[in-house]
């Protein structure tokens, strides 16, 4: 019998069942608009970290850990061919299949659209093979009749080239996760298709597509060169025993204990006491925020700061000024409500221009066309007035308006007031702080906004929820059905941090009310100070001078790769009272979520923040992780040979290849070494320990992440004094001796 024929039993809904099981594997990489961290190993929570490594290490060929004892990746046909012929042919098949992904999912930057884009990705993959000659070209004779020979129905198509390889199930498994890896920035990126249309009760079938398009790739190309001693050689050694011992966690471990010791230090370390505050402050839980609510609270001992969700709780979408509705709340939630900007007059005019010049800027086929008739120094000019300098004067042009009923409007605001502990705000002027990124000619820029705003400026959800606590109608009805009574005195105001140049602004600044413009001067002129604090203390590791001029330089140069470290560092989350946490400086590296469980009726709030805020910064802190550990598999490679694809689909390094995944090399990386220390993500949570079981008991996912070890769940009381340790076991007690051992 030929190796290329035998029977393969498994009826089409069954593979169909199979090869959607295997792609579900495959973690979503949201498109570059709305760059979000994402955790790359999502799929695999649900088993041990050690054995997710040595599973990475089979399907992705990377090592999250530095073990010599980690297996090789499983071999593909084209592996295996294009060692027998000296040849690149797995870079070949990638480098097609990337070119055909970007152009049939191309969303306005090809000149000339994909003819077969109504049809299904692999009757249009198919369609297209049927023309292209590349592969003869390269060596593959008979490629094309080969294709022809395909059902244009993908399963049907899977089964019979699986059907030829006639391999066991186990090794038929390995080998088709491998397959899909093989091209992982465009199956993340498909992932994240099928992700966004689960959630709108739909299906898309990309993303399996993608899958028979690799698998017949590699079984067509292993036709054309007929070599059937590789062949054999290649089955023989994917059928068989696989044994491999678990990657020692250890060394990892002891590093992130001695990261820990620190922290349980100062959290064990007593508080000044806090004078009663004349203004609070709301930051997003981001680990910038952190390092700014100390500065800011130094320079200004009676402002509060606090910490929650940068979205404010409001699930919203936001429809821009041109027209485009963009989500503004974690990829974890859909939005429920719309949020719109209106610009007074003709003021619109900046923002359509400002989407040719972008939509000019990316067409390949008329960017030259583009620097000919603009110039260089003009182009940069005219980047840096569109979308660095008026930012502040755009957004003051614009208003917007909350089309949701004030029923909506008090639930929102309740789960605000609720959850950042602002049921009886303890300072008349509540200042809610959204933050945002700045930079140029960046790909990743969304990377450097809010996450929990989807990718976005913080901006408009912090005045949507500024204007929705405010309004008095949203007042009665908080007052009347959510018992909070908010003082007529207390006044909540928006702002925005620029993480890039640390300066914090006030938002609708006018609506102030007169009896608290001394309290918003005062707290001007502290955010003033804190923003010089923050600028020595960050321009060292960015080998930057300390003063804003030099900030604003380094934020709107189109030429900067390094504009911020983002959330480079994020090691710990901490959701307490404030007083544990005021006075210490955690380096930037830990989200900070306000928290008192004694004002936490049935623990619903503290059930929020473990499903939702929590599992986030796993996420960022994962992506982070796997962007340092293997950057040249889960990063995305160099940020100066980067090309955009699609319009905004992603990048790719250099002119072919693979969809890059994670985050850029020079997000974690200085040139000389890695500013990101790789450590898993260790949360403390001042609650009793039963509240925190009772959440775990009902939600799978968030304890997988625990007792698989991708987080490590700590439990302190309120003075800090205590701390427990929750593993698979259970709960222990731990003192800083025992975590060591730990």
């Amino acid at each position: 019998m030929n190796a290329f024929t035998s029977l393969f039993p498994t009826t089409e809904q069954e593979l169909d069942t199979r090869l959607k099981a295997i792609v579900r594997r495959v973690s979503p990489q949201w498109p570059l608009r709305s760059f979000v961290a994402v955790n790359p190993f999502m799929a695999r929570s649900g088993v041990d970290f050690a054995q997710a490594a040595l599973d990475v290490a089979r399907s992705h060929g990377a090592h999250l850990l530095p073990d010599p004892a980690l297996p090789s990746p499983v071999e593909t046909l084209s592996d295996a061919f294009g060692k027998a012929l000296n040849k690149p042919l797995s870079d070949f098949v990638t480098g097609r299949i990337s070119q055909w992904a970007a152009g049939f999912y191309d969303q306005g930057q090809a000149v000339w659209g994909n003819p077969w884009q109504g049809e299904t990705p692999f009757a249009a993959w198919r369609a297209e093979a049927l023309h292209d000659r590349a592969p003869e070209i390269f060596g593959l004779k008979g490629f094309r009749a080969q294709v022809a020979a395909l059902p244009t129905d993908a399963v049907a198509a899977a089964e019979a080239l699986l059907t030829s390889l006639n391999l066991p199930a186990e090794a038929q498994t390995a080998y088709l996760e491998r397959l899909i890896c093989t091209v992982g920035g465009w199956a993340a990126w498909m992932r994240h298709r099928d992700w966004e249309a689960q959630l709108d009760g739909r299906t898309d079938e990309g993303l399996r597509d993608l899958l028979v398009i690799r698998l017949a790739w590699d079984v067509l190309s292993a036709r054309a060169l007929s070599d059937e001693g590789t062949l054999l050689n290649w089955r023989r050694a994917l059928c068989a025993p696989r044994q491999a011992v678990l990657p020692d966690v250890s060394p990892l471990e002891a590093r992130e204990t001695h990261w820990r010791e620190g922290l349980f230090n100062s959290l064990r370390r007593p508080a000044a006491p806090a004078p009663a505050p004349v203004a609070q402050a709301v930051f997003c839980i981001d680990v910038r925020s952190e390092l700014y609510r100390h500065a800011l609270e130094q320079a200004g001992p009676s402002i509060e700061t606090l910490g929650f969700a940068g979205f404010f709780g409001l699930p919203i979408a936001v429809e821009l000024t041109d027209g485009r509705r963009q989500p503004a709340c974690p990829p974890l939630l859909r939005p429920g409500a719309l949020v719109c900007e209106a610009v007074p007059g003709k003021a619109s005019s900046k923002s359509a221009l400002s989407r040719a010049v972008e939509g000019l800027k990316r067409t390949g086929a008329s960017a030259f066309g583009y620097v000919e008739s603009f110039g260089l120094a003009s182009a940069q000019s005219l980047a840096a007035t569109l979308f660095a300098k008026g930012s502040q004067a755009r957004r003051a042009a614009t208003e917007i308006t909350l089309s949701l009923p004030f029923a909506q409007q008090a639930d929102m605001a309740a789960g605000l007031l609720k959850g950042a502990g602002l049921t009886q705000p303890t300072a008349k002027l509540v200042v809610l702080v959204g933050h945002e990124g700045e930079s140029l000619n960046n790909p990743h820029a969304a990377g450097l906004h809010c996450g929990a705003c989807g990718g976005r400026s913080g901006a408009v959800n912090a005045r949507a929820a500024a204007l929705m606590v405010n309004h008095p109608e949203v007042r009665r009805l908080l007052r009347a059905e959510k018992g909070i009574d908010l003082s007529p005195e207390v006044w909540f105001a928006a702002a925005i941090h620029n993480t890039t140049t640390d300066e914090l602004s006030l938002l609708d600044e006018a609506l102030i009310p007169a009896h608290l413009h001394a309290e918003a001067e005062a707290f001007k002129a502290a955010t003033v100070r804190a923003g010089e604090r923050m600028r020595r203390l960050r321009a060292p590791t960015l080998n930057e001078a300390p003063t804003l001029k030099a900030f604003r330089r380094r934020a709107s140069d189109p030429s900067q790769v390094r504009p911020e470290w983002a959330l480079a560092g994020c090691a710990g989350f901490i959701a307490a009272p404030r007083h544990l946490t005021r006075g210490k400086d955690l380096g930037g590296r830990v989200f900070l979520h306000s928290y008192d469980w004694r004002n936490d009726d049935g623990f619903a709030v503290l059930e929020q923040i473990l499903t939702a805020p929590v599992i986030v910064a796993s996420w960022i802190n994962l992506q982070y992780f796997a962007s340092t550990v293997a950057p040249e598999v889960f990063g995305a490679g160099n940020k100066v040979l980067h090309n955009v694809v699609g319009g905004n689909l992603g990048v790719l390094e250099g002119n072919g290849g693979d969809l890059r995944l994670g985050l850029p090399l020079q997000s974690v990386f200085d040139g000389q070494t890695f500013r990101h220390e790789a450590l898993r993500l260790s949360v403390v949570i001042a609650a009793p320990t039963e509240a925190i079981d009772g959440v775990l008991s009902r939600h799978a996912s968030l304890r997988d992440l625990v007792e698989n070890r991708w987080i490590h769940l700590f439990a302190a009381d309120e003075t800090g004094e205590t701390v427990m340790r929750r593993t698979a076991q259970g709960w222990h007690s731990l003192s800083p001796e025992t975590e060591v051992a730990a």
